[in-house]
């Protein structure tokens, strides 16, 4: 009991709600079926995108119409700015930077 009394915090940590909204965007890539879903992660990481908040894995289907060895991952793109309510240009242009790089880098292609 000594240990988990000495590793408690005895002080509340608190954080401030966010004053601005966050804006969600849904992305469905088809990949090879040999890309894993933290490689699309690392690349989401490594574009920089401005304001992004947090990433999340939604879903993979496997099936028709996608061919035999492809697959499809979907994420959730979480933006939001600590000053301003974002424009939807704004988030456009970084979810079409990470698009790109997806198209490039994982031989990728939008599901529509």
């Amino acid at each position: 009991l000594t240990a988990l009394i000495e590793g408690c915090q005895h002080v509340p940590q608190l954080e401030h709600l966010p004053k601005f909204p966050a804006v969600s965007r849904d992305v469905s890539l088809i990949v090879f079926e040999s890309v894993r879903y933290a490689q699309i992660e690392a690349l989401v990481g490594e574009q920089n995108l401005p304001d992004l908040e947090s990433t999340h894995y939604v879903t993979t289907y496997r099936g028709k119409p996608l061919e035999k060895g492809q697959k499809s991952v979907t994420l959730t793109l979480v933006f939001r700015s600590a000053s301003s309510t974002l424009t939807a240009e704004q988030v456009e242009g970084s979810v079409q930077k990470f698009i790109d790089a997806a198209r490039e880098k994982l031989a990728a292609t939008l599901r529509t």
